[in-house]
């Protein structure tokens, strides 16, 4: 008889069935806990790193708009305007990335439109932030909302475009 074998033998009989099975059962409970919540993680994953649909970021341009409207309308200076420009910016940024990666999954150019644009609408409002234009002069920040406007129009004839097809396929 085979010497391993013999092993295995006198291992399983001391030890109890019982204790076997619990044994067993905590270490399948332990196993689905894990991919339960890799699954979850997954899940967050995914949300956080969706792309917006074309009516979520009509609306992310208008608030972008308004906010650059509302920022050529008054006058900041100092720390505030730093701020304030700052976190435009940061928005500018995050909605050019977005209009990229969306023009690039459905090749479609109007939305590359919509990003050079809004990288237009960046640079007018870093001239603000570097220093090198002086807070009182608007005329930057009115050229931003410009800008900014003209992307939510084509946003909006993205989604008339949006309606006819889908009118068409039903």
């Amino acid at each position: 008889m085979n010497f391993f074998a013999l092993l295995a033998e006198t291992a399983q009989a001391e030890v109890p069935a019982e204790t076997d099975i619990l044994r067993l059962v905590l270490e399948y409970l332990l196993y689905a806990a894990i991919i339960v919540i890799g699954i979850l993680i997954l899940l967050l994953l995914r949300r956080k790193t969706r792309l917006p649909r074309h009516k979520e970021l009509r609306d992310q341009l208008r608030n972008l708009s308004e906010s650059l409207e509302a920022l050529s309308k008054t006058n900041l200076s100092g720390l505030k305007s730093f701020k304030t420009i700052s976190k435009l910016i940061y928005r500018t940024d995050k909605l050019i990335y977005v209009t990229d990666c969306m023009a690039d999954k459905e090749r479609d150019g109007q939305i590359g439109n919509i990003s050079t644009l809004l990288g237009q609408v960046r640079n007018e409002l870093a001239s603000y932030k570097l220093g090198s234009r002086l807070s009182e002069d608007s005329d930057g920040t009115r050229i931003a909302h410009e800008k900014a406007a003209e992307a939510v129009v084509i946003i909006e004839r993205v989604l008339a475009r949006d309606a006819q097809l889908k009118g068409v396929r039903a």
